[in-house]
């Protein structure tokens, strides 16, 4: 009798150990993250300038990403945040060399990220060819 009771024990240890794990995986697939580090943009010279030019292209970019890859989390990191991406890498703001620009990361696929300040049409045709879609954003 103890031995049965310690088997249905177990099995049901199992089971629900199992459940919590596939339950704990629902990240999303894909992320399109912008990050900015003001901090570190303050010792440039031209980080005036390209801080607010980043924030000029990120409500456009964040309507492409939107629109045109709408399963696709899209995130704002600053300074001091952290994010654990798809790809299964991190992502830390404060180590990432540029201080400013885009992560594009998916399950199964090296990340990729775009360097400085893009434009509305530049970040559109990048995510295209990365996530294999088209953007109406792109012309090429």
């Amino acid at each position: 009798m103890r031995t049965l009771l310690l088997v249905v024990t177990l099995s049901a240890n199992l089971g629900t150990g199992f459940a919590q794990q596939r339950a704990g995986d629902s990240r999303k697939k894909a992320a399109i993250v912008a990050f900015v580090d003001e901090d570190r943009m303050k010792d440039r010279i031209d980080g005036q300038a390209m801080l607010q030019a980043f924030e000029f292209f990120l409500k456009p970019i964040q309507e492409i990403a939107k629109r045109d890859f709408s399963d696709v989390d899209f995130k704002i990191l600053r300074r001091g945040e952290f994010l654990r991406l798809p790809d299964g890498t991190g992502l830390n703001v404060q180590n990432i060399q540029p201080a400013v620009g885009f992560v594009l990361s998916a399950r199964g696929k090296k990340r990729r990220v775009l360097s400085g300040v893009q434009s509305d049409a530049d970040f559109a045709c990048a995510a295209a060819a990365f996530f294999s879609r088209s953007s109406s954003s792109c012309s090429k």
